[in-house]
């Protein structure tokens, strides 16, 4: 046998060469192979277990917050600023915003992959800020990797907004987070559209822009002159094409003032290689959802809670008038009583806004502060009216569907559908006025006996967000297709508040009364110190003629007195003129005894 040694060879058969060997050394080597391939197995399951944790530990924050998603290889939902690690000047700029909202958590992770993404959330979620932090470091991003003198020259984002004063409001909100970070913004108004036309040499304003915010109507317009001069170079760099407000791609309009037709020929435009999507709105339909899978690949989709809902926090009712003048009577009892300003009342037409300016007005003059704004007022004046409105100014503001989307009006308390909206869309946007940025809001709409046609569909919206709603109404016809269709296209016919309003309403003026002492308001008061003189002086060019006749009749008495008087008055012997009475003519004058 061999020795006791640990490494040891003996021969299984004499004279065979079959043999075992022993060595300890291999047997420890095999055994550290064993454990490695348990180790690892160990760790695989580790990190699996790790995953599965960190994966329903994102399900619950998703179910928590109501966000739902579709779409592969999704970002995860974030709970705080920080862990963007924004710059400290960008952090300073959006001190106001402690946490992220639902539709921050989610959209703000998707912008920063730069993905397409189509967004919903109720209104006053925040959706500006879900796209403003992507391009703002994306932009600090490219200024760091450029060179100083390249990196101002970029156009990296277009914003369209719908309407002029979207478009004002998306601006001062990008100034204000932009505030010191050396990044441009820039809102194309009429003057410089109208500068650009005459002279397009001046397309060098857009060298300096990182951040353009525009309507479409007016972005096609100039974009189309620059295409026959081929000056379409700034467009080479372009990352973002946002769309706020995209539900009204399928309204409807239609002709050049059509959203849909709008979009296609920016997006023609706007098609480099680089270019991402961004749609984001409180409400959209299927047609929406097919339109931008059909544009897009590999869109990624966020909902924040159930599609085309109420926000939670407004106060749903719903109240019957009878008939249209009484809706006049209702409103004023509203706010005679316990009445807490800001309010809005929302009417379908300017006409109608303006009956109602009139009555509300006459009647609350110098307890309620009434404001009045409409399409047919100027930018100006329009955002003159909404600044007053913010301010304080104005209690009670009277608008038409022009304020029905997107304003951000953080302190409205109470939110009146005067006349009843024409579609489920219209009615959510209208009422999301109020309720915004966490606080609560009061919504009140009006119906008559001819609203009983189109009612059930918002009656079923108000039912569901679990506000009281009479049976009878959930039981009315659904309105068809086309019959929702041709209510978008034009509003029911309804009787005028003010009777011979035909005869009225080319005479009148809206002269708005405000709280503050403003420069507008001196010349407000200058006109109708202006007005009320006419009216005196037409007053006093009725009354003079009679004056005039008067006048002649008392000159021509004055002429016949000294006349008589001359008659009677005879030079005497001393030179002195005696006065002798009708009675004494006949008789010789008398001479004055001195």
């Amino acid at each position: 046998m061999a020795s006791k040694n640990k490494n040891y060879k003996f021969q299984l058969l004499a004279g065979s060469n079959l043999s075992f060997e022993r060595n300890e050394n291999k047997i420890k080597q095999k055994k550290r192979k064993l454990l490695i391939e348990k180790g690892n197995e160990n760790g695989e399951l580790m990190e699996e277990d790790k995953k599965l944790k960190h994966f329903e530990k994102i399900r619950q924050l998703r179910k928590k917050h109501r966000i739902f998603t579709w779409g592969t290889n999704i970002p995860d939902p974030i709970e705080n600023f920080s862990d963007f690690q924004l710059p400290d000047k960008l952090s300073e700029n959006l001190k106001e915003f402690s946490v992220p909202t639902p539709v921050q958590m989610q959209g703000i992770p998707i912008g920063l992959q730069h993905r397409d993404l189509l967004v919903t959330a109720p209104t006053g979620s925040g959706k500006t800020l879900a796209f403003a932090i992507p391009i703002i470091l994306r932009i600090l991003e490219q200024k760091q990797q450029n060179n100083s003198k390249n990196s101002n020259k970029i156009l990296s984002a277009i914003i369209l907004e719908p309407t002029k004063i979207l478009a004002i409001q998306t601006f001062q909100n990008f100034v204000k987070f932009c505030f010191g970070l050396d990044i441009n913004c820039f809102y194309l108004n009429s003057k410089i559209a109208t500068k650009i036309e005459k002279n397009l040499e001046n397309v060098v304003i857009f060298i300096s822009i990182n951040i353009l915010v525009c309507t479409p109507n007016r972005l096609i317009y100039l974009l189309e002159k620059l295409e026959k001069e081929k000056s379409l170079n700034f467009l080479s760099n372009l990352e973002w094409l946002i769309v706020d407000e995209c539900d009204r791609i399928f309204e409807g309009t239609e002709g050049e003032n059509c959203f849909k037709l709008q979009l296609d020929k920016i997006l023609n435009f706007c098609c480099g290689p680089n270019v991402r999507h961004g749609f984001f709105s409180a409400t959209f339909s299927c047609q929406v959802e097919n339109w931008c899978r059909e544009k897009l690949k590999e869109m990624l989709m966020v909902c924040i809670g159930p599609r085309n809902s109420a926000n939670e926090l407004v106060k749903q009712e719903l109240v019957f008038a009878g008939w249209e003048q009484a809706k006049v009577q209702i409103i004023r009892d509203i706010l005679r009583k316990n009445f807490e300003p800001p309010a809005l009342i929302f009417l379908q037409s300017k006409d109608r806004a303006k009956q109602l300016f009139a009555e509300l007005k006459n009647f609350f003059e110098g307890k309620i502060f009434v404001g009045l704004i409409s399409g047919d007022l100027s930018e100006k004046e329009c955002q003159l009216v909404v600044e007053r409105f913010r301010s304080g100014s104005i209690d009670l503001l009277i608008c038409t569907e022009l304020m029905g989307r997107g304003i951000d009006f953080q302190n409205v308390n109470l939110v009146i559908n005067f006349d009843l909206p024409t579609s489920i869309i219209s009615y959510i946007h209208r009422i999301g006025r109020t309720g915004r940025a966490g606080r609560v809001g009061r919504a009140i709409t009006l119906f008559t006996e001819s609203d009983m046609p189109i009612i059930r569909p918002i009656s079923t919206v108000i039912h569901q967000a679990g506000f009281p709603v009479p049976e009878y109404l959930l039981k009315l016809h659904k309105p068809t297709r086309e019959e929702k269709k041709n209510l978008k296209k034009r509003a029911p016919k309804r009787k005028n508040l003010i009777i011979r309003w035909g005869r009225l309403k080319n005479k009148f003026r809206p002269i708005q009364k405000f709280r503050k002492n403003i420069k507008i308001e001196k010349e407000e008061n200058l006109e109708n110190n202006k007005r009320k003189i006419l009216k005196i002086e037409e007053k006093l060019i009725e009354n003079k003629i009679p004056q005039k006749i008067n006048e002649k009749k008392k000159r021509k008495e004055k002429i016949k007195r000294e006349k008589e008087i001359e008659n009677n008055l005879k030079n005497t012997d001393d030179g002195e003129w005696q006065l002798v009475t009708p009675k004494r003519r006949k008789r010789e004058f008398k001479k004055i005894v001195t």
